[in-house]
């Protein structure tokens, strides 16, 4: 399975930005030619004085808290009271997923992706559009489930891939991973 076209499929519409070098104590690295013609990098170290702050392009990047496979799912809460680690295949599969956003005001629109793999094989995916209306500016978290049929699922250990997309300011969470057993009916 692709991965990086399921990440893009989730987050459709994503820009490429440049980036900026580092050093591995965390400073910036600026290039210079020496006289070879040669290209040298001159740390520059951020005074530790200093806290880090959260670059603009992570701190409005949604967060995947938790995903699963559960029973049922109806509100939230069901993520973490209905977990199960296996389904008889032919049961339907529930993935259920917490995630927080920070969101500046208004409605934020988002894509929800999940892939289910055996293997670097894709048994099945499912992605939708969610806007989401918030009253206030700040962090705001949901949880929800994507369900799907398993009459065709191959028995064994199977893995669920969940991500979610900001729309608006092409931010995507990391992926977060769940693993449950299909067995024969």
């Amino acid at each position: 399975m692709d991965r990086r076209a399921f990440l893009a499929t989730v987050s459709a519409g994503l820009a490429g930005c440049g980036s900026t070098g580092s050093t591995p104590d965390g400073g910036d690295a600026t290039a210079t030619r020496s006289a070879t013609g040669r290209a040298t990098a001159t740390p520059t170290v951020a005074p530790s004085a200093t806290p880090a702050r959260t670059p603009p392009e992570r701190r409005y990047r949604p967060q995947l808290l938790d995903a699963t496979l559960v029973s049922t799912w109806a509100e939230s809460g069901d993520l973490s009271a209905n977990r199960i680690d296996r389904l008889q295949r032919g049961q339907p599969a529930v993935v259920a997923f917490r995630y927080r956003v920070r969101v500046p005001e208004g409605t934020i629109n988002l894509k929800e992706g999940v892939d289910v793999t055996r293997g670097e094989d894709r048994v099945a995916r499912r992605y939708r559009d969610v806007d989401r209306s918030v009253d206030a500016a700040g962090l705001h978290t949901w949880e929800t489930a994507m369900t799907f049929e398993t009459a065709t699922w191959p028995a064994g250990e199977l893995t669920a891939w969940v991500a979610v997309g900001e729309l608006q300011l092409h931010r995507t969470s990391d992926p977060v991973t769940t693993t449950f057993e299909v067995v024969p009916a």
